[in-house]
Protein backbone atom coordinates (compact mmCIF):
# COMPACT_ATOMS: atom_id res chain seq x y z
CA UNK A 1 0.00 0.00 0.00
CA UNK A 2 1.10 3.63 -0.68
CA UNK A 3 2.55 4.90 2.90
CA UNK A 4 0.62 8.51 2.31
CA UNK A 5 1.47 9.46 5.80
CA UNK A 6 5.45 8.49 5.38
CA UNK A 7 5.40 10.00 2.01
CA UNK A 8 3.44 13.80 3.48
CA UNK A 9 6.00 13.73 5.79
CA UNK A 10 9.05 13.37 3.46
CA UNK A 11 7.28 16.11 0.92
CA UNK A 12 7.01 18.76 3.11
CA UNK A 13 10.81 18.13 4.15
CA UNK A 14 10.85 18.70 0.04
CA UNK A 15 8.83 21.95 -0.01
CA UNK A 16 5.92 19.43 -1.63
CA UNK A 17 2.15 19.83 -0.33
CA UNK A 18 0.63 16.50 -1.32
CA UNK A 19 -3.10 16.28 -1.47
CA UNK A 20 -4.78 13.68 0.79
CA UNK A 21 -4.39 9.82 -0.46
CA UNK A 22 -6.01 8.87 -3.53
CA UNK A 23 -5.79 12.44 -4.71
CA UNK A 24 -2.11 11.48 -6.42
CA UNK A 25 0.25 9.21 -7.55
CA UNK A 26 3.74 8.67 -7.34
CA UNK A 27 6.71 5.88 -8.22
CA UNK A 28 10.32 5.39 -8.05
CA UNK A 29 12.09 6.64 -11.10
CA UNK A 30 15.48 5.47 -12.11
CA UNK A 31 17.47 8.14 -13.67
CA UNK A 32 20.49 8.63 -15.98
CA UNK A 33 23.94 9.95 -14.50
CA UNK A 34 24.46 11.86 -17.52
CA UNK A 35 23.16 15.64 -16.89
CA UNK A 36 21.68 15.96 -20.41
CA UNK A 37 20.10 12.83 -19.89
CA UNK A 38 18.68 13.24 -17.27
CA UNK A 39 17.00 16.70 -17.85
CA UNK A 40 16.32 15.28 -21.01
CA UNK A 41 14.14 12.29 -19.22
CA UNK A 42 13.09 14.69 -16.24
CA UNK A 43 12.01 17.23 -19.03
CA UNK A 44 9.62 14.99 -21.25
CA UNK A 45 8.04 13.74 -18.05
CA UNK A 46 7.04 17.28 -17.13
CA UNK A 47 5.35 17.93 -20.79
CA UNK A 48 3.41 14.26 -20.98
CA UNK A 49 1.89 15.01 -17.51
CA UNK A 50 0.85 18.34 -18.31
CA UNK A 51 -0.11 17.10 -21.53
CA UNK A 52 -2.75 14.49 -19.86
CA UNK A 53 -4.15 17.38 -17.92
CA UNK A 54 -2.32 16.22 -14.67
CA UNK A 55 -0.43 18.43 -12.68
CA UNK A 56 3.27 17.60 -11.33
CA UNK A 57 3.38 18.57 -7.55
CA UNK A 58 7.37 17.32 -7.88
CA UNK A 59 10.74 15.04 -6.90
CA UNK A 60 12.14 13.81 -4.35
CA UNK A 61 15.54 12.76 -4.12
CA UNK A 62 14.98 9.34 -2.94
CA UNK A 63 18.02 8.19 -0.10
CA UNK A 64 20.09 5.61 -0.59
CA UNK A 65 22.98 3.89 0.90
CA UNK A 66 25.30 2.06 -1.87
CA UNK A 67 28.07 1.00 0.52
CA UNK A 68 26.83 -2.72 0.63
CA UNK A 69 26.31 -3.23 -3.06
CA UNK A 70 28.28 -5.65 -5.44
CA UNK A 71 30.50 -3.61 -7.96
CA UNK A 72 28.89 -4.31 -10.85
CA UNK A 73 25.62 -3.22 -9.09
CA UNK A 74 26.85 0.32 -8.14
CA UNK A 75 28.98 1.16 -11.11
CA UNK A 76 25.68 0.79 -13.16
CA UNK A 77 23.41 2.26 -10.38
CA UNK A 78 21.06 4.97 -11.54
CA UNK A 79 19.83 8.50 -10.08
CA UNK A 80 16.74 7.47 -8.02
CA UNK A 81 13.66 10.00 -7.54
CA UNK A 82 10.18 9.67 -6.37
CA UNK A 83 7.62 12.12 -8.51
CA UNK A 84 4.61 12.88 -7.52
CA UNK A 85 1.80 13.66 -9.62
CA UNK A 86 -1.26 15.46 -8.42
CA UNK A 87 -4.80 14.56 -10.25
CA UNK A 88 -6.14 17.23 -12.50
CA UNK A 89 -7.06 20.58 -10.46
CA UNK A 90 -10.40 20.51 -12.60
CA UNK A 91 -11.28 17.54 -11.97
CA UNK A 92 -14.06 17.33 -9.95
CA UNK A 93 -12.95 14.44 -7.96
CA UNK A 94 -9.81 15.66 -7.39
CA UNK A 95 -8.11 15.74 -3.71
CA UNK A 96 -10.75 13.53 -2.60
CA UNK A 97 -10.16 10.75 -0.62
CA UNK A 98 -10.74 7.33 -2.39
CA UNK A 99 -13.54 5.47 -0.31
CA UNK A 100 -13.92 2.62 -2.40
CA UNK A 101 -11.10 1.13 -4.73
CA UNK A 102 -13.23 0.10 -7.45
CA UNK A 103 -14.79 3.30 -7.95
CA UNK A 104 -14.90 5.10 -11.54
CA UNK A 105 -12.73 8.03 -9.92
CA UNK A 106 -10.33 6.09 -8.87
CA UNK A 107 -9.40 3.47 -11.69
CA UNK A 108 -9.96 6.74 -13.87
CA UNK A 109 -6.63 8.32 -12.33
CA UNK A 110 -4.94 4.64 -12.37
CA UNK A 111 -5.54 5.03 -16.24
CA UNK A 112 -3.99 8.04 -16.76
CA UNK A 113 -1.34 7.00 -14.76
CA UNK A 114 -0.93 4.43 -17.10
CA UNK A 115 -1.46 6.32 -20.04
CA UNK A 116 1.60 8.53 -18.96
CA UNK A 117 4.01 5.84 -18.03
CA UNK A 118 3.39 4.06 -21.34
CA UNK A 119 4.32 7.35 -23.42
CA UNK A 120 7.40 8.42 -21.16
CA UNK A 121 8.64 5.13 -21.70
CA UNK A 122 8.43 4.43 -25.59
CA UNK A 123 9.24 7.99 -26.03
CA UNK A 124 12.79 7.46 -23.94
CA UNK A 125 13.11 4.01 -25.44
CA UNK A 126 13.05 5.61 -29.04
CA UNK A 127 15.01 8.62 -28.20
CA UNK A 128 18.94 8.86 -29.28
CA UNK A 129 20.08 9.98 -25.51
CA UNK A 130 23.58 7.62 -24.42
CA UNK A 131 22.20 6.10 -21.64
CA UNK A 132 18.46 5.45 -22.35
CA UNK A 133 19.16 2.03 -20.31
CA UNK A 134 19.24 3.67 -16.94
CA UNK A 135 15.80 5.15 -17.30
CA UNK A 136 13.07 2.76 -15.78
CA UNK A 137 9.63 3.69 -13.48
CA UNK A 138 9.36 1.32 -11.30
CA UNK A 139 5.57 1.90 -10.43
CA UNK A 140 3.42 4.69 -11.28
CA UNK A 141 0.07 4.29 -9.01
CA UNK A 142 -1.94 5.92 -6.55
CA UNK A 143 -2.61 2.80 -4.37
CA UNK A 144 0.83 0.78 -4.74
CA UNK A 145 4.69 1.43 -4.59
CA UNK A 146 7.45 -0.30 -5.33
CA UNK A 147 11.18 -0.20 -4.02
CA UNK A 148 13.13 -2.09 -6.54
CA UNK A 149 16.91 -2.36 -7.74
CA UNK A 150 19.67 -4.50 -8.50
CA UNK A 151 20.27 -5.90 -5.28
CA UNK A 152 19.90 -9.17 -3.27
CA UNK A 153 17.16 -9.49 -0.68
CA UNK A 154 19.50 -9.04 2.09
CA UNK A 155 20.81 -4.87 0.60
CA UNK A 156 16.64 -4.06 0.14
CA UNK A 157 16.45 -2.80 3.76
CA UNK A 158 19.79 -1.38 4.02
CA UNK A 159 20.00 0.48 0.42
CA UNK A 160 16.52 1.98 0.51
CA UNK A 161 16.71 3.86 3.89
CA UNK A 162 12.73 4.88 3.42
CA UNK A 163 12.45 0.78 4.19
CA UNK A 164 14.35 1.75 7.93
CA UNK A 165 11.69 4.66 8.90
CA UNK A 166 8.93 3.17 11.42
CA UNK A 167 6.72 5.72 9.84
CA UNK A 168 6.50 3.59 6.69
CA UNK A 169 3.24 1.80 7.23
CA UNK A 170 1.27 -0.84 4.69
CA UNK A 171 -1.29 -3.86 5.99
CA UNK A 172 0.87 -5.80 3.46
CA UNK A 173 4.22 -6.44 1.39
CA UNK A 174 5.20 -8.47 -1.09
CA UNK A 175 8.98 -9.26 -1.52
CA UNK A 176 10.55 -10.51 -4.43
CA UNK A 177 13.76 -11.56 -5.52
CA UNK A 178 14.30 -12.78 -9.27
CA UNK A 179 15.83 -11.65 -12.57
CA UNK A 180 15.70 -12.87 -15.99
CA UNK A 181 17.79 -16.21 -16.47
CA UNK A 182 18.51 -15.40 -19.89
CA UNK A 183 19.90 -11.73 -19.63
CA UNK A 184 22.48 -10.36 -17.82
CA UNK A 185 20.81 -8.45 -15.00
CA UNK A 186 20.53 -4.71 -15.38
CA UNK A 187 18.47 -2.18 -12.73
CA UNK A 188 16.02 -1.42 -15.64
CA UNK A 189 15.38 -5.44 -15.95
CA UNK A 190 14.30 -5.49 -12.51
CA UNK A 191 10.96 -7.62 -12.63
CA UNK A 192 7.90 -5.16 -13.03
CA UNK A 193 4.96 -6.66 -11.19
CA UNK A 194 3.61 -3.67 -10.88
CA UNK A 195 0.01 -5.17 -11.09
CA UNK A 196 0.30 -9.26 -10.25
CA UNK A 197 3.14 -11.13 -9.49
CA UNK A 198 4.58 -14.08 -11.95
CA UNK A 199 7.26 -16.49 -11.43
CA UNK A 200 8.45 -18.78 -13.96
CA UNK A 201 8.34 -19.21 -17.62
CA UNK A 202 5.54 -18.46 -20.31
CA UNK A 203 6.98 -21.09 -23.14
CA UNK A 204 4.71 -20.03 -25.91
CA UNK A 205 6.31 -16.31 -25.02
CA UNK A 206 6.64 -15.59 -28.70
CA UNK A 207 4.03 -17.37 -30.10
CA UNK A 208 2.02 -14.71 -27.53
CA UNK A 209 3.99 -11.28 -28.71
CA UNK A 210 3.35 -12.23 -32.14
CA UNK A 211 -0.57 -13.17 -32.16
CA UNK A 212 -0.66 -9.75 -29.47
CA UNK A 213 1.42 -7.12 -32.30
CA UNK A 214 -1.10 -8.56 -34.99
CA UNK A 215 -3.88 -7.81 -32.77
CA UNK A 216 -3.10 -4.74 -32.11
CA UNK A 217 -4.55 -2.58 -34.31
CA UNK A 218 -7.99 -3.99 -33.81
CA UNK A 219 -7.84 -3.18 -29.82
CA UNK A 220 -10.74 -1.31 -28.37
CA UNK A 221 -11.78 0.15 -25.03
CA UNK A 222 -14.65 1.98 -23.82
CA UNK A 223 -12.32 3.51 -20.88
CA UNK A 224 -9.43 4.09 -22.56
CA UNK A 225 -11.04 5.20 -25.94
CA UNK A 226 -8.40 7.17 -28.12
CA UNK A 227 -5.72 7.01 -25.26
CA UNK A 228 -4.88 3.45 -26.64
CA UNK A 229 -2.97 5.01 -29.82
CA UNK A 230 -0.67 6.74 -27.21
CA UNK A 231 0.31 3.61 -25.23
CA UNK A 232 1.28 1.48 -27.92
CA UNK A 233 3.61 -0.43 -28.42
CA UNK A 234 1.74 -2.49 -25.84
CA UNK A 235 4.40 -5.12 -25.35
CA UNK A 236 7.79 -3.91 -23.98
CA UNK A 237 10.60 -4.62 -27.02
CA UNK A 238 12.22 -7.41 -26.09
CA UNK A 239 11.65 -7.55 -22.84
CA UNK A 240 11.38 -10.28 -20.76
CA UNK A 241 8.31 -13.11 -20.21
CA UNK A 242 7.36 -11.58 -17.01
CA UNK A 243 7.86 -7.82 -18.50
CA UNK A 244 5.67 -8.99 -21.40
CA UNK A 245 2.81 -9.79 -19.17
Amino acid sequence: QLPHEFFYKACLENNIELPPEGGYGTGLIFLPRNKKDYNFCKNLFSEIVCREGQYLLGWRNVPVNDSGIGRTARESEPLIEQVFIARSKGDPSAYRPQDQENSSNFLDFERRLYVIRKQVENTIRASNIKQKTYFYITNLSSRTFSYKGLLMPSQLGDFFLDLKDDGLKSAICLVHSRYSTNTFPAWNLSQPFRFLAHNGEINTLHGNINWMRARQGMLKSKVFGEDLKKIMPIIVPDGSDSATL
